[in-house]
């Protein structure tokens, strides 16, 4: 079994150069580096040699099992599921003092200096943060010298972004300060190395500190200063991004802890499953060295005239009947994954097992859980902005809200649900109103597309060509009228309800006839 070091000397090195580590660091980076491959897959899940090795099974042997075994990847379908449900409306932003900052746009253009938008930052940030647990965004000022402002902003000389995955933040300290509050106090990032040296940085209220040490396996491992700045704002401008909060400051709770486990289970049982199909098919010929024979169909078996006749070749070929038991247990282990991630009622061959009411419960589920992730997201960016214009010079006194709920619900259910509601023909105009809103929701997904759709909606109570029918079959309360008395009773009670003159008239057209009786009975008039 692999040692927490010997899982990541090969990329990182960072005990061969000698480097303080966080406890925190040692005891979880070998998981760390776990949900990594579960996310990423492909050539990084195969190398990460999680497919269980036979008894006796050789190093060719097994290689070629893990090249031949797929990786049904749940880990990242969850996550992406996540985010589609959290960045599907961008968060509400405002300002304030920083408003008018001439930096500002050129920051939300490009946030890290590598082309990537504000929000296409924050959506890797969760990305990441689901991974690991956690991640840790730097915000950070080029310590350009300059004369002017103007000279400041024709260098592009601004505050932008760096986001720093848990391998690499191998040590950190919180100080509890007077008032009881714990702020970062110190962050040491790796940032590589070669066979001779490895360099890290060393963030502290008071300075940034690059330091190269010399590797080797004695203690005496030479260190110098590489480069040091003042830190400008008095404050190590960092902000731990959590997926979930765990008890440990700095450490965060990975949104596939489980998942992961689950996945590499189904992995394995791939694996069986391939290596059956594939025995099954191919049976093999047990046979002596003298029989001459020859694999495919229409093959001839040449027997030695002295055979003895218990030594005749045979098959041996495996019934597989363990294929089926093998294909429940990928589809119940699936099943576990979508409980485990509470996104059951998203998959359609469990929308048509459960119930409305389970439906329901796990929609609310699913909906708490991101509004958690979405809260914390939310607290994250707060403290970005604060670092931000502490760069700038200024105090952020602006807001950030993300969504707090959201609208997760089966469209197909919910639109055969007011399809039956709608078949009762409620006599309540409101309901009927409302009805005609739910459906709207559920069918039109452009905010302002919808609201132009309830806006009409207000202004026609009902679809007239419906009240005709249900007229017709004797179904609504809109009898013909026969004197004078029912009918400004109705009309009155029709206006209340708000019809307008022309659906009254084509509702009860014998009201003209009660006017042309005034006139004389002459239609004309």
């Amino acid at each position: 079994m692999a040692t927490t070091y010997d899982a990541f000397d090969t990329n990182y090195r960072v005990e061969y150069y000698g480097i303080t580590v966080n406890k925190h660091w040692k005891d979880n980076i070998s998981r760390w580096l776990y949900y990594s491959d579960s996310y990423h897959g492909g050539n990084e899940y195969r190398e990460g040699r999680y497919l269980t090795k036979y008894y006796l099974e050789s190093t060719e042997e097994y290689e070629n099992r893990i090249k031949q075994t797929p990786l049904d990847n749940h880990c990242k379908s969850v996550i992406e599921t996540y985010n589609s449900f959290l960045f599907r409306n961008p968060p509400k932003r405002t300002y304030g003092s920083i408003q008018n900052d001439p930096g500002l746009d050129a920051f939300f253009e490009d946030a890290d200096y590598e082309g990537r938008t504000f929000d296409a930052f924050m959506r890797d940030v969760s990305t990441q943060s689901s991974i690991y647990g956690h991640v840790w965004v730097m915000v950070d000022k080029p310590n350009t010298q300059v004369a002017t402002r103007a000279e400041e902003l024709q260098q592009q000389i601004r505050p932008y972004l760096v986001m720093f995955t848990p391998e690499n933040v191998v040590d950190w300290a919180y100080t509890r300060r007077p008032s009881g509050v714990y702020e970062l106090s110190m962050i040491r990032i790796f940032e590589g190395g070669d066979d001779q040296y490895g360099y890290y940085r060393e963030i502290t209220p008071e300075f940034n500190t690059l330091y190269r040490r010399r590797g080797g396996i004695t203690n005496d491992k030479a260190e110098e200063v590489m480069e040091q700045v003042v830190n400008q704002i008095g404050k190590v401008p960092c902000v731990p991004v959590y997926a979930q909060r765990s008890k440990e400051k700095g450490v965060g709770i990975s949104d596939i802890s489980d998942i992961a486990d689950m996945q590499r289970s189904i992995y394995n049982e791939l694996s069986e499953l391939e290596q059956i199909v594939r025995i099954s098919n191919h049976p093999s010929l047990v046979k002596t060295s003298d029989t001459q024979a020859a694999a495919g169909a229409g093959a001839i078996i040449d027997l030695p005239n002295d055979l003895d006749s218990n030594l005749k070749p045979y098959l041996l070929e495996p019934s597989g009947s363990g294929i089926d038991n093998i294909l429940s247990s990928l589809d119940s282990k699936a099943n576990a994954v979508n409980r485990m991630a509470n996104l059951g009622g998203t998959r359609s061959t469990a929308t048509r097992t459960m119930s409305g009411v389970a439906l329901e419960t796990e929609f609310q589920i699913l909906n708490a859980r991101l509004s958690e992730k979405a809260d914390l997201l939310e607290l994250a960016e707060e403290q970005i902005w604060r670092l931000w214009s502490m760069w700038q010079g200024k105090v952020w006194d602006g807001t950030i809200d993300y969504p707090d709920s959201f609208n997760i619900h089966d469209k197909a259910n919910t639109i055969a649900l007011l399809k039956q509601a709608k078949e009762t023909k409620p006599e309540n105009m409101e309901l009927l109103k409302e009805i005609d809103h739910m459906l709207a929701d559920a069918l039109v997904k452009d905010d302002d597309r919808l609201a132009e759709i309830k806006e009409q909606q207000q202004d026609t109570p009902v679809m007239l060509d419906t009240m005709k029918q249900m007229v017709a079959q004797g179904e609504a309360q809109h009898p013909p009228m026969t004197n004078p008395a029912d009918m400004i009773a109705h009309m009155r009670k029709m206006v209340e309800q708000g019809y307008t003159d022309a659906q009254i008239m084509e509702l009860h057209p014998e009201i003209s006839g009660f006017f042309n009786n005034q006139n004389g009975g002459n239609n004309d008039a």
